[in-house]
C-alpha cells in the first residue's frame, strides 16, 4: 500500500506502509494484519508468532518496491530512494531479497528459518543465484 503526494512546489514523494501490527500477548509477540490499512479484506488476523519483524518488514518493502518497478511507476531503485528519502544503496540492497527462492520466502513468513537469517545477514552477504543453494 502506498500513498503518493504531489504539489507544484514540492517534488513527488511516496510513503511505503506495511499493513502489519505487532501485538504483545502473554509471553510472546504476534504479528497481525492491520485491518485499517488493508480495508478489512484479509481473512483471519494472526500471521505468526516468533517471527523476525525487521525481516518481515524488509520482505514486504522489497516486494512492494519490486512491484513499483515492474509496473513502471518508478524506473529504478535510485528513484525509489529519492521518493522514500532513503540512500539508494539501502533500497538496492533490500531489492535483492526479491530474488529469494519462493519456498524460502514462505518459510520466512511462517517463521521456519535459520535464526542466523536476518535483514543484516541479507545486506552483508551475497545471495546464491540458484534457489537450491539459498537454503542454509
Amino acid at each position: 500500500m502506498s500513498e503518493m503526494t504531489h504539489t507544484a512546489e514540492a517534488p513527488l514523494r511516496i510513503t511505503t506502509r506495511i499493513s502489519l501490527k505487532l501485538k504483545r500477548r502473554p509471553g510472546r509477540e504476534t504479528i497481525v494484519e492491520d485491518l485499517e490499512l488493508t480495508g478489512g479484506n484479509i481473512q483471519g488476523d494472526t500471521v505468526n508468532s516468533g517471527i523476525n519483524v525487521p525481516l518481515l518488514q524488509g520482505l514486504a518493502r522489497a516486494f512492494y518496491w519490486q512491484r513499483l518497478l515492474d509496473s513502471g511507476e518508478v524506473r529504478s531503485g535510485t528513484e525509489i530512494a529519492k521518493l522514500e528519502g532513503l540512500n539508494p544503496s539501502t533500497v538496492n540492497e533490500l531489492l535483492r531479497i526479491t530474488l529469494l527462492d519462493p519456498l524460502l520466502v514462505q518459510h520466512i513468513l511462517k517463521g521456519q528459518y535459520s535464526q542466523e537469517m536476518s535483514m543484516m545477514w541479507f545486506t552483508r552477504n551475497a545471495l546464491p543465484d540458484l534457489w537450491q543453494k539459498q537454503f542454509m
